[in-house]
């Protein structure tokens, strides 16, 4: 079965998309029957809460459409994956997406996922650098300096030809020496920022951006909704007092593993936070190996400080692990946020 991509499961209220240059284009299984609101009508009858896992910039179909509201890098490539969110097009198009949702179906929480800038590698097609390129090199290669990025940035203060100077040459040395590099070649980000102002800077306004973006999405999108914000992400200060709750991430790891990161977790947030931090934990794939393996890591993830657990994926998971899932959650579990992902845009 080859599933449609960059394509929506509810159906979109057609009088907010109206002025919207971006619109979400409606999955061919869900025309006749809008699925997303029979899975809302049955979550009530059993009293589950529903909770959307929402995908915001990854849109290939949108991209390849308008390649000029995507990512753009120092050599002027663009990204076909990844819509910039800088772009006012993209912003009304995030913030449209959520309010659809929000005010339409009875949603606890949005889950949101790539609600940012993406990477060079994740994912159009077929990615290889055949150069080796390490971490940095690709996130350099990934970094977007499209005009709007450019305009922005450059309005706060970065110096952008300095920045674009280099990336581009930071870059170059690793085509024109690799497969080695020479002494000195930057290895981390921390590194290059740490010779470089003007990276600094610039990684301080894109972060300072997305806090303001998922700001403006929670108290413009979700205003008079109960519906909470949820992101993939581990604890931000910034975003401490705008989202509802924040992830941490065990996919494959052991019970002892997988309670070693909840703890870590656990420990970068303020005793007073009161919000959801979920772990999760990947089904299938060989992962985990038996019923008992699955039971012992969701206890780790209550002894290591998470209130949540967030099990990827449904559609990817073999029917003997969700049996072992049904058996398990028949037991009493500390928390009560347990949220099996299904299908996404």
């Amino acid at each position: 079965y080859m599933a449609e991509g960059s394509v929506c499961y509810f159906h979109p209220q057609d009088s907010l998309w109206r002025n919207a240059r971006l619109r979400p284009q409606l999955a061919k299984l869900s025309k006749e029957t809008d699925w997303f609101a029979e899975a809302a009508r049955n979550a009530s009858r059993f009293n589950v809460r529903l909770i959307s896992w929402t995908i915001g910039c990854h849109n290939s179909r949108l991209g390849l459409a308008h390649p000029e509201l995507t990512q753009q890098n120092v050599y002027g490539d663009r990204l076909p994956h990844a819509l910039c969110p800088v772009q006012p097009d993209v912003r009304h198009y995030l913030h449209i997406l959520c309010r659809d949702l929000a005010i339409n179906h009875p949603l606890w929480a949005i889950q949101m996922e790539a609600f940012g800038w993406l990477g060079l590698a994740h994912g159009h097609h077929h990615e290889r650098d055949l150069v080796g390129l390490t971490p940095l090199e690709q996130e350099l290669m990934g970094l977007c300096v499209c005009p709007a990025c450019t305009d922005a940035a450059g309005t706060a203060g970065v110096d952008m030809d300095q920045l674009k100077s280099i990336l581009k040459s930071t870059l170059d040395t690793a085509f024109h020496e690799a497969p080695t590099r020479p002494k000195g070649h930057p290895a981390s980000m921390i590194e290059l920022e740490s010779h470089s102002p003007a990276i600094q800077q610039f990684n301080h306004w894109r972060r300072k951006f997305l806090v303001s973006l998922i700001a403006s999405i929670k108290s413009e999108s979700l205003a008079g909704t109960n519906c909470r914000l949820l992101l993939q992400s581990e604890f931000e200060p910034e975003l401490a007092g705008v989202v509802d709750g924040f992830s941490c991430f065990a996919f494959t790891k052991t019970s002892a593993e997988t309670q070693s990161i909840c703890e870590s977790a656990r420990q970068a947030i303020p005793n007073d936070w009161k919000g959801l931090l979920q772990c999760c934990i990947q089904l299938g794939m060989g992962v985990p190996q038996s019923e008992q393996d699955l039971r012992d890591i969701i206890q780790a993830v209550a002894n290591g400080g998470c209130n949540g657990i967030a099990f990827y994926n449904r559609s990817e998971a073999p029917p003997k692990m969700l049996q072992w899932l049904k058996t398990i959650g028949a037991t009493r579990w500390p928390t009560p946020q347990l949220l099996l992902h299904s299908v996404k845009e």
